[in-house]
């Protein structure tokens, strides 16, 4: 008996190769179905080879019937033909015989259907060398696709008024998103949108029909120690673990955009375009591309499911996430701010380990950026040279993230939407907060002397959404610490774009 293993690389970076909104939505669903279903299908059809059904497979886990994608997600069903896994960028089966005949297959299949996708095969542990192949563009009666600039130029396709000729790669996608939008696909991502209350909106076809002069939110999120927690277990034993994990991931993105919709935080109304589209959904991973002011909005709902999920959780892990934030215009290239996503799912998850490490609960962390110019730079970088300012008993941080995504008070997202909030109710004066911001940089004394310059109605806003100081010190260490940067922030994040609307519309009415 032989295993084949299959792994999907820089998956991500594969998604964003095509610049597009209607060909990245096509490259999740065509990634989803050949995981999902064409891989299995293929391992099933017994040519030179045959799967070996796996001798404990009614000790797999059965499909969750709280799981919205239950009719599609039975380890036990898969392990009782030899599938053991395919979720999560990775396919895995046991044959009685051909494995390696299965493994050329799955490849060439592969680099049919994904062409460009970067993957690796194992065959009981050994790992097959697959030779690179590549076409030449450089002969003049080759064009080159209009979208991408690489591969030959080999269809047209028709989106909107605009008419292209691209690559065949590019015409899978495209031809892909096209089902997705006609509810047709069977990628795990299309399968969950499908049960959600933003179901019956249509899908935009390209960023500014998504965010219009608004700005684009990417949020991606991946499960918390996960890795480590899968440990030395049994094949079984991870099975059960693994599949706990995107159920709950699926049940709690399900509740948390359901949510949001009754409580009016996502708009839903018949005619306009889903404010929020599901990019990637893996085994406990996720990619979501939306409006910017509905972002934050939509990780703290999240997160609220995923611990509501699991209260009174007894099997010794509890599920948590690590998310990135990054706001930004829609027309800075996608793969840039997937970019900055990744690095700050890197900084929220470097909380985390501290936390665990301090043996503190597990808790969600979310790490977050805006930018208003037009190109994003390393937030890193940009942390470094200005939010952090003065020396010894004048050492000042000038924000909190990351921070914990569910508490309350202005050291969680949570309590700092819920600041923001109180802040656009209470009507406080923009400006003056805004130059209460400007002077946070500039030392601790003038900061106070700002503060109390502050007209008595920003005071009361500022007031009601907790702000009392400008800064409270940290006590272990002195430094001296804000939350009025991260407050305001958020507060101002729905208005970003409306000048540009504004000038818009008044052109428009000038012409009119």
């Amino acid at each position: 008996m032989n295993r084949v293993h299959i792994e999907f690389q820089r998956v991500q970076s594969w998604l964003f190769a095509v610049p597009r909104l209607r060909a990245m939505v096509g490259a999740n669903t065509r990634l989803g179905e050949v995981l999902r279903l064409e891989l299995p299908e293929l391992a099933r059809a017994n040519r030179n080879w045959k799967l070996a059904p796996c001798d404990d497979a009614e000790s797999y886990p059965t499909a969750d019937e709280h799981d919205p994608l239950a009719a599609h997600d039975d380890p036990s069903a898969d392990a009782r033909h030899g599938i053991l896994a395919r979720d999560g960028g990775h396919f895995e089966a046991q044959f009685c015989k051909g494995a390696k005949e299965f493994a050329d297959a799955a490849a060439e299949l592969i680099r049919r259907e994904l062409p460009g996708l970067r993957f690796r095969i194992w065959i009981d542990g050994m790992e097959r060398q697959e030779a690179p192949t590549s076409i030449s563009t450089e002969l003049p009666v080759l064009a080159p696709c209009e979208w991408t600039g690489r591969g030959v130029a080999s269809a047209v396709i028709q989106q909107g008024t605009e008419r292209a000729a691209v690559s065949m790669e590019v015409a899978r996608r495209h031809e892909a998103a096209r089902r997705a939008e006609g509810g047709l696909a069977q990628d795990l991502a299309s399968l969950l949108a499908k049960t959600t209350k933003l179901a019956s909106l249509r899908r935009a076809q390209d960023l500014e029909d998504l965010v219009g002069s608004g700005y684009l939110a990417l949020v991606q999120a991946d499960g918390n120690g996960v890795g480590s927690a899968a440990g030395n277990k049994s094949d079984v034993e991870r099975a059960r673990f693994y599949h706990r994990n995107r159920v709950l991931i699926r049940r709690a993105l399900k509740d948390a955009i359901d949510t949001l919709v009754s409580r009016g935080r996502l708009p839903a109304a018949p005619g306009q375009s889903a404010p929020l589209l599901l990019l990637m959904l893996g085994g406990d991973d996720l990619l979501v591309i939306c409006r910017a002011e509905t972002a934050l909005p939509f990780v703290v709902s999240l997160c609220e499911q995923l611990a509501a999920l699991q209260h009174g959780n007894t099997n010794g892990f509890e599920l948590t996430l690590g998310v990135g934030v990054v706001i930004a215009k829609h027309k800075i290239p996608i793969h840039r701010l997937h970019e900055v996503a990744e690095s700050l799912v890197a900084s929220a998850k470097r909380r985390f380990r501290g936390m665990r490490h301090a043996c503190m609960p597990p808790r969600s962390v979310v790490d977050w950026a805006v930018y208003t110019t037009s190109w994003v730079d390393d937030p890193e970088e940009i942390r470094r040279r200005d939010w952090i300012r003065g020396a010894g008993s004048d050492r000042r941080i000038l924000s909190q993230r990351p921070v914990d995504v569910l508490g309350d008070g202005l050291q969680s997202l949570q309590g700092l939407l819920d600041g923001a909030y109180k802040l656009q109710n209470q009507n406080a004066p923009r400006s003056q907060l805004r130059y209460l911001v400007d002077q946070l940089g500039r030392g601790r004394v003038l900061a106070e002397l700002a503060f109390k310059e502050l007209s008595p109605s920003a005071r009361r806003a500022l007031a009601s959404a907790g702000v009392k100081e400008p800064w409270r010190q940290v006590a272990d260490n002195g430094v001296w610490v804000t939350e009025l940067l991260d407050l305001i922030e958020i507060a101002e994040i729905g208005r970003l774009g409306r000048s540009a609307e504004a000038t818009r519309s008044a052109a428009e009415v000038a012409h009119g």
